[in-house]
């Protein structure tokens, strides 16, 4: 069962993109492979048991997207959906890129709790396959977000990079 679609406004004007600013745009420059991986993956990681999923989704679904709505009590728990199926709404961030061009939005709400923490991707240890079943059902992947507050440094580039950004 897949989530329902996430924002609900049909334009990117009022997009954020705050991750990489714009891989593969004029505003990153292009000094090789190595680092615009290190500089995409700044603000977010994927743990090996989340990277598994998003490939099952992906093989089955096309190219997806994590979208996180709200961040409630607890840990905070993005939707996957279809890339083709997303329409971004005014104040949704795009928070990072992850394996697979799979990117990680969030809504304005979220992208304020999250805005000096790196996250990390993961899927719930205990996300084993249904009962009777060999393999875990792709379609409903539960994806986790576990947050820590940046360095130091970390946030030293961080606000050099918005200061950059204007």
């Amino acid at each position: 069962m897949r989530p329902a679609g996430a924002g609900t406004g049909t334009q990117l004007q009022g997009a954020r993109n705050v991750s990489s600013d714009r891989i593969g745009s004029a505003a990153v420059p292009q000094r090789g492979a190595e680092f615009l991986m290190a500089y995409r993956s700044d603000r977010v990681a994927v743990t090996d048991r989340a990277r598994n999923a998003l490939r099952e989704l992906i093989e089955q679904h096309g190219p997806i997207l994590l979208y996180l709505r709200r961040h409630d009590a607890g840990e905070p728990a993005p939707d996957w959906l279809p890339i083709r199926d997303f329409r971004a709404a005014t104040g949704d961030t795009l928070f990072g890129r992850l394996a697979w061009h799979t990117e990680l939005w969030m809504s304005e709400q979220a992208y304020e709790h999250f805005e000096r923490d790196h996250l990390t991707v993961d899927v719930p240890a205990d996300a084993g396959p249904p009962a009777g079943g060999d393999e875990p059902a792709a379609d409903t992947a539960v994806f986790l977000l576990r947050a820590r507050r940046l360095s130091a440094a970390e946030n030293a580039a961080f606000e050099a990079r918005k200061r950059s950004r204007g």
